[in-house]
């Protein structure tokens, strides 16, 4: 017999139906509920756990398929809740390390090597990486670049403008200018 839970003004309630464990069957974006398959019974439309929703707040929706646990206060289905997610065949862990690590469906990684100090971005090919910035963008450190720099405005390199500085003794023919000014 399962265990039950009561107080001296409720019913019992049977502990086994407070948390179920189902899939993901369908996914509203547009309101953020969810329909859950535990078997052969599927929710109505319910809301599912998200890591933050105050001030700071992260959108990443379950997919269809995601395996997760049920929460049903008062063991009813009706007032279920999504929590989230449990690794299966279909969607296996995305790692295997300490390393902390976002996988996307295409292919691109966010990941952070706390043992290693590296924070890494990944894309397949043909993804591109857009920061938006009004206020500037700062990096502290050396940079390398493997491959193509496009700017559309001036460059500046130790105060020396790429389009505006000068040299000095500029000669016609193959003799090499001065240095910058």
């Amino acid at each position: 017999m399962a265990p039950y839970l009561s107080t001296s003004d409720e019913e019992p309630i049977d502990t086994a139906a407070l948390l179920r464990v189902g899939t993901i069957a369908a996914v509203d974006v547009g309101t953020g509920l969810v329909e859950v398959a535990i078997g052969d019974i599927r929710t109505a439309p319910i809301p599912f756990s998200t890591g933050r929703q105050g001030k700071t707040r992260i959108w990443s929706p379950p997919s269809i398929g995601e395996q997760v646990l049920l929460l049903c206060p008062g063991g009813d289905i009706a007032q279920g809740i999504a929590l989230g997610a449990i690794a299966q065949n279909a969607f296996p862990l995305a790692g295997a390390t300490l390393r902390e690590l976002i996988a996307f469906d295409d292919g691109a990684q966010l990941s952070y090597d706390p043992q290693a100090h590296i924070l890494a971005f990944e894309l397949p090919a043909g993804a591109a990486f857009r920061i938006v910035a009004k206020g500037g963008v700062a990096i502290d450190g050396d940079v390398e670049i493997a491959g193509k720099l496009t700017a559309t405005g001036d460059v500046v390199a130790d105060t020396i403008s790429l389009t505006d500085h000068r040299h000095k003794d500029v000669q016609a023919g193959a003799a090499l200018s001065g240095k910058p000014q």
